[in-house]
């Protein structure tokens, strides 16, 4: 790629996000944090990159959004701070809470399956599924 950018395309808007990545990683292990650059919107003349920055738990993992929100939020929705992390099984396949989105009301719970990836679900199946009563407002 030519040294002076003169448009912003595709093609050119992902070169930066790769080099910026590649500039990033270096400065997140030295900071110890979890640095995540994220979508980017761009126009001709300009882009904008979303950026994370997580600390990092015991165990090396970032502390995301939702698990803040979920330890902050956890009995406004029935649940404890210490469920984070607990397993409970939906329909014969077993999942982890991982996280709150308090804004989807819906289904605010996160939590992931055993192969990785991460699932939505309501209150009311999370606590019925770890043997809670759950409250009438819910």
């Amino acid at each position: 790629m030519q040294t002076k950018i003169t448009k912003l395309d595709k093609p050119t808007v992902r070169y930066i996000g790769k080099r910026l990545r590649a500039a990033l990683k270096p400065l997140a292990e030295e900071l110890g944090v979890m640095i995540d650059l994220g979508s980017c919107t761009f126009w001709t003349s300009n882009c904008r990159f979303q950026l994370k920055v997580a600390l990092l738990d015991s165990s090396g993992k970032p502390i995301t959004e939702e698990i803040d929100s979920f330890r902050s939020n956890a009995k406004l929705f029935g649940f404890e701070p210490a469920d984070l992390g607990k397993e409970f099984t939906f329909q014969g396949q077993s999942y982890t809470i991982c996280g709150l989105k308090p804004k989807s009301r819906k289904y605010p719970v996160i939590a992931q399956s055993s192969d990785g990836k991460n699932y939505k679900f309501a209150c009311r199946i999370v606590l019925g599924a770890l043997g809670r009563e759950v409250p009438d407002w819910l």
